[in-house]
Order: C-alpha cells, then sequence, then structure tokens
C-alpha cells in the first residue's frame, strides 16, 4: 500500500506537469569554461598576436526553443558560446578585437582575422517517469566551423571543425518541476559547448601551418618594437 501511495505521488507529479498551464522557462547557461573546455584545449600558451573575431549571426544569435509537454524551454546558446570561446581565446592570443563584419575596418595593426560560423545543431529534451523518480534526458549536438586568415596576405591558413556531442539525463525522487528540469537541460548544452570550444582550441594548438604563421606574426612585432626603440 505505502509503494502503490508513493507511486500515484509520482503519478500526480507528472500529471501536474503535463495537464498544467503552460510554462515558460528560460535557463541560464554558464559563460564560464569548465574542465570540460580545459582538459579538450589540452594546455595554455599566450601568444602575442592580434587577432580580430568575427562570429557569424548564426551561431552569436543563435537561440533553441523547445516544448517538453506543457514546459516552453528556451536557451540563448549564442551568447554562452560566444563568451566561452572570447574567454577560451583569450588564453592563446594577447590582443582580440571584436568585429560586427567579416572585413576588419579598424585603425589597429592586426595579425589575422578568425571566423566562426554554425554547421548544424540538434537539442532533444524529454521528461521521464520511473516508479520513485521523474528523470529530465538531454541529447545535444553543436558543429562548428572555423578559420583563420592571415591579414595581410588574405590567405586562410587555418580551418578547423568540432561536432560535439552530449546524452544526460538529470533525475530526482519525487516531483521535478520544469525549473528544475531546465537547469539539468542547461547542464547538458554547457558541456557540449564546452567540448566544441575545446576541441577548437585544442586542433589550433596542433597546427603546424599557424605555428609557423604564430612565430612570423610575433617576430615582426618584435621587429616593429626595436625599431621603435
Amino acid at each position: 500500500m505505502r509503494n502503490y501511495m508513493h507511486l500515484l505521488f509520482i503519478g500526480v507529479s507528472i500529471a501536474s506537469l503535463l495537464t498544467g498551464c503552460a510554462v515558460n522557462v528560460s535557463p541560464v547557461l554558464n559563460s564560464s569554461l569548465s574542465m570540460d573546455a580545459f582538459e579538450k584545449m589540452g594546455k595554455i600558451d599566450v601568444q602575442d598576436i592580434k587577432l580580430a573575431l568575427y562570429i557569424d549571426p548564426k551561431i552569436k544569435e543563435l537561440r533553441i526553443e523547445q516544448n517538453v509537454q506543457s514546459g516552453k524551454f528556451s536557451f540563448n546558446v549564442g551568447r554562452a558560446f560566444s563568451a566561452k570561446l572570447i574567454k577560451a581565446l583569450a588564453y592563446n592570443f594577447k590582443t582580440i578585437h571584436f568585429i560586427e563584419s567579416p572585413n576588419y575596418t579598424g585603425t589597429d595593426t592586426i595579425d589575422a582575422v578568425m571566423y566562426v560560423n554554425l554547421e548544424d545543431v540538434d537539442l532533444n529534451l524529454s521528461l521521464k517517469s520511473g516508479l520513485t523518480t521523474v528523470s529530465a534526458e538531454t541529447y545535444t549536438r553543436l558543429s562548428i566551423r572555423a578559420e583563420i586568415k592571415d591579414f595581410e596576405e588574405k590567405k586562410t591558413i587555418w580551418v578547423g571543425t568540432t561536432q560535439a556531442k552530449e546524452s544526460a539525463t538529470h533525475q530526482e525522487l519525487g516531483p521535478m518541476y520544469y525549473q528544475e528540469a531546465g537547469r539539468g537541460y542547461a547542464m547538458a548544452i554547457d558541456s557540449t559547448i564546452d567540448k566544441a570550444i575545446g576541441d577548437l582550441i585544442s586542433d589550433m594548438s596542433k597546427s603546424q601551418n599557424l605555428s609557423v604563421y604564430i612565430d612570423k606574426w610575433e617576430q615582426k612585432r618584435k621587429g616593429v618594437s626595436h625599431a621603435s626603440q
């Protein structure tokens, strides 16, 4: 009888989610880098490079919305991705200029321009009830393409692509409200973003061609510095 009452309680909790009024939930995604990102990056080595960064609006302004039962979930993926990417790049390049169009028109002399584009994104959310638990399940996939061009030569010197995936389950004993489910979903999305960014930075650090150009840019800057003294 006790188990029956417990099961009935869980059933009522799920039923309240199913039959209640629509609930709008906008979980806040983390703008900080997690250990997932740092482990993927592999190392931190700040180079004396001036980089202009262009993040395409399709990824910069990406907002994913999905309905799960009576919950309407909205995730500002683009803002979180952009903030995390800028922080990751700041661990690798001394100066970063943020540009709103693909063409750099600033007055400061730069070495290269980095372009970041969204290739594909997929998000599946669900809520499932067990005998004594409620689970918020998430599958997310994020595909990103990035390239770096030498500013003077107008030549592409590095291209990187990444496809990060994450499957996660957030489980609660007893009832689970949409806000709690949203936090579980957000954790999985954050992890996917971190993995995607970590993969890109790791790929950059392994590129022999990019390494050659970084040495060239740094030597040129040292020469300018010595000449001005």
